[in-house]
C-alpha cells in the first residue's frame, strides 16, 4: 500500500494560519507531546484542538513558522521570538512569534493580531458604566496613577489602549509614552516603547529615561518590583498621569501588593487615583453557543474615607466594606450576576471565571 502524501507545509501553514484569523483566535500553539504535535486555537480565552500530527510534520510547521519570523532554525536549543507579516484580504497582518525547546521538541506559539479582536474606543469596550464613568474621569484629571489590574487574558491592555486613546482625542497635544512588553498594536498619537525583559532595556531603565522625556502621561504594562513601583508613585506625586497594570485579585488587594513593595502608606493614598479591577466572561448567544466575550469589572476610586483607613493602617476587609459604600460601587460578581440576568452569559460561565465560592 502507498504511503500517504504528507501535506505541503507552507500551505498547511498558511491555511492554519488563515483559520486563525477567521475563528477570531487570540493565540495559535504548537505543542509537541509524547505522540506527535497538536495544534491549539485560543478562542475567546480557551484553547482547542483543532489537528493533531507527527513528530515530522510538526517540527516542520514549527520550522516554516521560524522561517516567516526569520529566526534561527538551527537553534534548536534556545528560546527565541519573532515577528512575522501575513497578508489577508488585501491587509497585511503583524503576528509575534515565539519558540521554546521542550522536552518534545521545540513548543511554538503565535499571538494573533490584537487590532482584530479589540476594540479601540472606550465606549465599546462594554464595560459596567460605573467603571466608564471612572475611567472618563481619569482621562479629564491632570495627575495620579490609575491602577488595572486582573489576571492574564482579563482585558487590562485593551482598556489602557482604549483609555490612552480617549485622553489623545480629549487633550490631541498631550505627550503620551507607554512602556510595554511587548507592544499589542500601535496606537496612534502615543510613543511606544518594547521593553525586553532580558535584554538591556529594562523596566527600571527605560522608566527613569522616559521621565526625562517630558512626558504628560505614561503608561506601564507592568510593575513587577519595588524600584517600578517607586519609580511609579514618584512619578504621580510629581504631577503626571500614570497607568498601568499590577497582578493582584481585586482592587484592595492592588492597594496591598503596593504596601507590600515597600511604598508608604501615605504615599499610596496621595498618588493612587484608582483601581479597576476585571475580568473576561464568554457572551451566550441566543442559540446556547457561546462566542465573543463581555468584561465584567470592579472600581474602587480613591476618596477621604478610604485615604484614611489607608493611613489608618486598616486592614484588607476594613477598606473593602469602606469602599462597597462608594456611589455606584458593583463587585465583580454583581457584575456577572447582571449579565446573567440580561441573558449575555450563564451561571456556569460566572462560575468558570470567578469560581464557585466567589459565584455564590
Amino acid at each position: 500500500m502507498k504511503a500517504p502524501t504528507p501535506p505541503d507545509v507552507r500551505e498547511l501553514v498558511d491555511r492554519t494560519l488563515a483559520d486563525a484569523v477567521k475563528q477570531r483566535a487570540s493565540d495559535l500553539h504548537v505543542e509537541p507531546t509524547a505522540q506527535g504535535y497538536e495544534l491549539r486555537l485560543r478562542i475567546d480565552g480557551l484553547l482547542q484542538t483543532i489537528a493533531k500530527y507527527d513528530q515530522t510534520i510538526g517540527r516542520s510547521i514549527v520550522g516554516r513558522l521560524m522561517v516567516m519570523a526569520q529566526l534561527l532554525t538551527y537553534r534548536l536549543d534556545v528560546p527565541q521570538e519573532g515577528r512575522m507579516e501575513l497578508p489577508v484580504e488585501g491587509q497585511t497582518l503583524h503576528l509575534r512569534v515565539s519558540v521554546m525547546p521542550t522536552t518534545h521538541g521545540l513548543r511554538a506559539a503565535v499571538r494573533m493580531p490584537a487590532e482584530l479582536l479589540q476594540p479601540k474606543a472606550l465606549d465599546d469596550l462594554g464595560l459596567p458604566e460605573p467603571t466608564l464613568a471612572a475611567l472618563r474621569s481619569f482621562a479629564r484629571s491632570d495627575s495620579g496613577m490609575l491602577i488595572v489590574t486582573g489576571p492574564a487574558g482579563s482585558g487590562k491592555t485593551t482598556t489602557i489602549y482604549a483609555l490612552l486613546a480617549q485622553i489623545k482625542s480629549l487633550q490631541p497635544g498631550l505627550s503620551v509614552i507607554s512602556l510595554e512588553d511587548p507592544v499589542e498594536r500601535d496606537v496612534p498619537g502615543v510613543t511606544q516603547i518594547e521593553v525586553k525583559p532580558f535584554g538591556e532595556l529594562t523596566y527600571e531603565r527605560a522608566l527613569r529615561s522616559m521621565l526625562r522625556q517630558d512626558p504628560q502621561v505614561l503608561a506601564l504594562g507592568e510593575i513587577r518590583d519595588a524600584t517600578t513601583a517607586s519609580i511609579a508613585v514618584q512619578a504621580a506625586l510629581s504631577g503626571h498621569r500614570l497607568v498601568c497594570t499590577l497582578h493582584a485579585s481585586s482592587p484592595v488587594g492592588a492597594l496591598a501588593r503596593l504596601v507590600e513593595m515597600g511604598i508608604e502608606p501615605y504615599q499610596v493614598s496621595s498618588a493612587v487615583f484608582g483601581i479597576v479591577s476585571q475580568r473576561l466572561i464568554r457572551r451566550r448567544d441566543a442559540a446556547g453557543a457561546y462566542r465573543g466575550r463581555v468584561p465584567i469589572a470592579q472600581t474602587m476610586l480613591m476618596d477621604a474615607a478610604i485615604r484614611k483607613a489607608i493611613l489608618e493602617k486598616a486592614d484588607t476587609q476594613g477598606v473593602e466594606q469602606i469602599a462597597s459604600r462608594q456611589p455606584g460601587f458593583q463587585s465583580l460578581q454583581a457584575a456577572a450576576e447582571a449579565l446573567v440576568a440580561q441573558g449575555l452569559t450563564d451561571q456556569a460561565e460566572v462560575n468558570r471565571v470567578l469560581g464557585q465560592a466567589d459565584a455564590r
